[in-house]
């Protein structure tokens, strides 16, 4: 709830005692929402203004010894020693455990009044969540921020259940979201890079091919459209329609140099541009064919099965060559390039290296 959407109730038809009532509970209410960041007295009074008239300091102080039973002077701070046993003693009392930071003036509930329970299911999804975002995974810090906020509100009886589940000897659910490259370094360009996508703006940036060493001085791109930002395996790609060239270009997002992204002023329209988009075709070997091994990763594919267990072929949309390429070499042996032919000539240098690679060790 930020001063936009602050409460506003229309006036009138309400005794005091009756809006007096509503105010502590939402007052409650804020604190639950907003935890665990905490709120000075001046935010809490902006949040809900309509119910604190010409003195509201005094009341704000009345409504906090309503929710905790204690006095705004005597409340403890988030670093007493004796909090915990504090906490139980209120949870008893059915009353909140506000905290008061007396160098800052701020307060904030150090335990939740409302808890819920979660089952096995949801208790292994939670963990594999946890375990999946690690630092450098896509927004890492913002989702671990939410599950913590989630799992505050658990009861003990969940977190004694979230502690077996990270505890298991099998992991049956696990989020491959692994980053190849340490891409904390890269959390503010990621960030700027969603923004620009979200409003529409155009950017500029320096960049390092993958070609050259980090070192080599990098190539700045000049006013290039947002496109598409998307994380796979293990690496985060930046898309972008670059008008010099007419064209779209993949950029990995830890080849850009940090600190480097510029906004230009002006807007374009996001979802008018068409994507980028090559038909490609290749076949598919028996064995995978026969397995129905053929995971849709193509825009409109379409699979052919041929007669006498021949393999089938594949055909469909790659949002590039440069994509093909990837996706086919992930499948090794069991795939062969038929067309466009600059796929082929791709994937016919890339055996010619690794075989070069190994007659290297001979």
């Amino acid at each position: 709830m930020d001063k936009e959407h602050s409460i506003q109730l229309p006036r009138g038809g309400k005794s005091t005692s009756t809006q007096k009532a509503l105010r502590v509970v939402l007052l409650a209410i804020l604190f639950h929402t907003y935890w665990p960041k905490r709120l000075s007295r001046e935010e809490i009074i902006d949040h809900l203004a309509y119910f604190y008239g010409r003195t509201p300091i005094p009341a704000l102080y009345r409504d906090l010894e309503t929710l905790t039973g204690i006095q705004v002077e005597s409340l403890p701070e988030p670093a007493d020693p004796q909090l915990d046993e504090w906490c139980e003693q209120q949870r008893q009392f059915r009353q909140l455990a506000i905290t008061y930071e007396r160098h800052t003036g701020t307060f904030g509930l150090a335990q939740s009044f409302f808890t819920i329970d979660i089952g096995e299911d949801e208790a292994r999804a939670f963990v594999a969540l946890q375990e999946g975002f690690t630092p450098g995974t896509p927004y890492a810090d913002a989702v671990q921020h939410l599950l913590r906020r989630w799992e505050w509100l658990f009861t003990e009886k969940s977190h004694r259940l979230l502690l077996r589940k990270r505890q298991r000897r099998a992991r049956p659910v696990l989020i491959p979201l692994s980053p190849v490259v340490d891409y904390r370094q890269h959390e503010y360009t990621i960030l700027v890079l969603d923004k620009a996508l979200e409003e529409g703006v155009y950017i500029s940036f320096a960049y390092t091919p993958l070609t050259q060493s980090w070192n080599a001085k990098p190539v700045w791109h000049e006013y290039v459209e947002p496109f598409e930002l998307e994380y796979r395996d293990g690496h985060w790609y930046f898309t972008a329609f670059v008008f010099e060239l007419n064209l779209f270009l993949d950029y990995r997002v830890d080849r850009i140099r940090p600190g480097t992204v510029r906004r230009a002023s002006d807007h374009f329209s996001p979802g008018v541009r068409k994507g980028p988009g090559v038909k490609i075709r290749y076949w598919v070997s028996p064995m995978l064919a026969s397995h129905g091994s053929l995971s849709t990763r193509l825009r409109e594919q379409q699979v052919t099965m041929l007669e006498n267990d021949q393999g089938a072929i594949v055909e469909g949309y790659a949002k590039s060559i440069w994509w093909a390429h990837r996706l086919l070499l992930g499948y090794g042996e069991q795939v062969k390039a038929l067309a466009p032919q600059k796929l082929v000539d791709a994937m016919q240098e890339s055996v010619r290296a690794m075989e070069r690679l190994y007659e290297e060790e001979k």
